[in-house]
């Protein structure tokens, strides 16, 4: 996002989203950005748009959702620094969108997933800055198994 390199991911079949006015004007005042962003949208009648692509790092399930709160996030009153408040929305989607404990995932899965967490700038912490990776000596380890007491 902060290198401008944002890359759209089309969608099949375009979601129809229905805004209020308040999202209808950020909307408008915004275009630019949510388009650089990788938001591809169209006005289809009066307050309802189609959404034809959606930006590549978000996940494909509920689209519509993912747009409606970045327009909500760019109308608050005060938000004046608006690639900070999307790169703030970016952050919360990701932790949304991150894979939860008690999810089931393949072997295959599992090292892509690491294979992709091995290639961030920062594997040690999700965007809002909890930790993902976590260090312990040998000592620490073998005392949380009791191994040694």
């Amino acid at each position: 996002f902060e290198s401008r390199k944002m890359i759209s991911q089309k969608l099949l079949i375009p979601v129809i989203v229905t805004l209020d006015h308040r999202q209808e004007e950020a909307l408008n005042e915004n275009r630019e950005l949510l388009e650089n962003m990788g938001f591809e949208i169209e006005n289809f009648g009066d307050n309802e748009y189609n959404l034809y692509a959606i930006p590549d790092s978000l996940p494909g399930k509920i689209q519509s959702e993912y747009f409606l709160e970045f327009l909500d996030a760019l109308s608050k009153e005060g938000s004046k620094d608006k690639p900070l408040v999307l790169l703030e929305r970016l952050a919360t989607m990701s932790c949304k969108a991150a894979v939860k404990g008690g999810n089931e995932l393949s072997v295959m899965e599992c090292l892509k997933l690491i294979d992709e967490l091995m290639q961030l700038e920062n594997p040690f912490n999700c965007p809002h800055g909890r930790p993902v990776i976590v260090s312990m000596t040998k000592y620490e380890l073998e005392k949380k198994f009791k191994r040694i007491i």
